[in-house]
């Protein structure tokens, strides 16, 4: 037996586990050590090329594996013959090269929560080397490996006469490595260190639809809700939210999509049915509404390629097939509760949608019943516990939630009316000091009551119309409470028949006893 054997050395690759952790205690006010910034750049090839550089298996490798010790580079392994056996096993299984699988082995012996993690994860708050090494990981074409390495993932059969304990090794491993990907794919669009062209979009689609068929058996939930929120997030409704509320025309603008591009994403998102595939629901209103802010750009009414597609026609399918109930689904999923995760990430993706959703459609409190009351559901569970969210949410400038402040106003409007859904939303949205700060203000300003009232004549739609009390009101709830006589109401939509909400006009004390009396009901 020879004592020592070289083999290639790129072969070898650092413990990713051990640098994130370097990574996260290194300063941020200062710059990276000098040896952290080696390691770095020493890695590179792995960092572009990720799992691609694990290797199938070699003979010389496996021969390698007969020394007392093997040499990779500057690096040497000793080899012991329990894992020399185990490692060998495993590759002939694996197809995996016999040095990297025996790396493999020795380290997950070593510890068994090993794991490898997403060198983009949180990559905004990292030193400048950091982010410069990311910006030339994406130059070189990680992006497009990554997406590479998905559709080899996906289209992936396992070995024949493989045992079920291999098999469901082999499975699990899968599943490992799509979830890998993603974790890296989602904040390199999410943080925008790249964009994704209409090209890229329409292959993450594709596979999309194939992780939610029903063939697709062994495609995990965590995996799909990644996809989704990716396909989600890379629509970029944040820009285009901004372009409509600029009033930009979308040639002008610097969107990323070509209408060409649109055409064809059209052509693949025709083929998803809700009904069939209820994963394909929040995707389809996603691109409902995507539609529906560049046909409200200005000059869009040219278009030919937009005007003839019918946009509500797939709001009207998503909502038939219950899609609000798959967003309160990934909301309470443990996708969204992974701590190393990208969470917020997800929320604020999920924000987006909901907010431009309720910006495209005008969704208002005339909406039926169950799917307002569901809405009011998601924007709770995506709000909860966030502070960064909430402060977003109260910022004026965060255009982005205007329109869920329009309904939060709009709830406040109908007080009491609706009394258990705006305590509910507010209680959401004041996780921290100043939020919470901007919920007492908000209440403590709000100078209304509203309650139904039978009215007599004909007063259609017209909100302008004053009405007043010529008897105290008793208001429905509060027993003992009441809106004094000569008060003065406007109404704000009828109910039914000659029943109207009316926003009475009463001063701030009366409003605060009846806030009191709700806040503990």
């Amino acid at each position: 037996m020879a004592s020592t054997k070289p083999v290639d050395a790129s072969l070898w690759w650092d413990s990713f586990s051990l640098l994130l952790t370097e990574l996260e205690n290194a300063s941020l006010s200062s710059d990276l050590p000098p040896i952290l910034v080696k390691t770095l750049k020493d890695n590179h090839a792995w960092f572009v090329d990720t799992v691609s550089c694990f290797k199938p298996p070699n003979e010389n490798s496996r021969e390698a594996l007969n020394s007392q010790q093997v040499e990779i580079g500057s690096h040497q392994l000793n080899i012991k013959p329990e894992l020399k056996d185990k490692a060998l096993k495993i590759s002939s299984y694996l197809c995996l090269d016999e040095v990297q699988l025996y790396i493999l082995v020795e380290r997950s012996l070593e510890n068994k929560d090993v794991a490898l993690d997403s060198i983009l994860h949180d990559v905004s708050g990292e030193a400048n080397a950091i982010k410069e090494e990311v910006l030339k990981l994406i130059s070189d074409g990680m992006e497009a490996k990554l997406i590479n390495v998905l559709q080899v993932l996906f289209s992936s059969d396992h070995p024949e006469q493989m045992d079920i304990d291999l098999f469901t090794l082999w499975a699990e491993e899968t599943l490992i490595e799509d979830n890998l990907v993603l974790d890296i794919l989602f904040p390199a669009y999410y943080e925008s260190f790249c964009t994704c062209n209409g090209e890229r979009w329409k292959t993450l689609c594709v596979l999309y639809k194939l992780a939610v068929s029903t063939e697709a058996l062994r495609s995990s939930y965590q995996t799909k809700v990644q996809l989704l929120l990716i396909l989600i997030e890379t629509l970029d409704l944040e820009s285009l939210l901004q372009m409509v509320h600029d009033a930009i025309p979308f040639r002008q603008g610097t969107f990323v999509f070509t209408l060409a591009d649109v055409q064809e994403m059209e052509a693949i998102i025709s083929t998803f049915n809700a009904f069939e595939t209820k994963e394909a629901g929040p995707l389809i209103l996603a691109w409902a509404v995507f539609l529906c802010l560049i046909s409200s750009l200005p000059g869009s009414e040219e278009s030919n390629v937009l005007m003839e597609i019918d946009h509500v026609g797939y709001v009207r399918q998503a909502f038939e097939a219950a899609l609000l109930n798959d967003c309160v689904e990934i909301l309470q999923s443990d996708v969204l509760k992974e701590p190393d995760g990208p969470a917020d990430g997800y929320r604020s993706v999920l924000r987006t949608f909901v907010s431009a959703f309720i910006a495209s459609y005008a969704i208002s409190l005339q909406l039926e019943d169950k799917s307002l009351k569901l809405i009011l559901d998601i924007l709770c569970k995506i709000y909860q516990g966030e502070e960064s969210l909430c402060i977003q949410f109260w910022d004026r400038e965060s255009f982005i939630d205007g329109p869920i402040r329009c309904l939060l106003c709009n709830l406040e409007g109908e007080f009491p009316f609706r009394t258990v859904e705006l305590v509910r939303l507010l209680s959401s949205l004041c996780e921290g000091t100043w939020p919470a700060e901007c919920v007492y203000n908000f209440l403590d300003k709000s100078l209304g009551i509203s309650s139904l009232v039978e009215i007599n004549g004909s007063f259609g739609e017209d909100r302008s119309q004053i009405v007043e009390t010529h008897l105290p009101l008793h208001v429905p709830g509060f027993e003992g409470l009441v809106i004094p006589s000569k008060t003065c109401g406007h109404i704000l939509r009828l109910v039914s028949g000659n029943t109207a909400l009316v926003r009475w006009e009463v001063n701030g004390q009366l409003l605060q006893l009846i806030l009191v009396i709700a806040l503990y009901w």
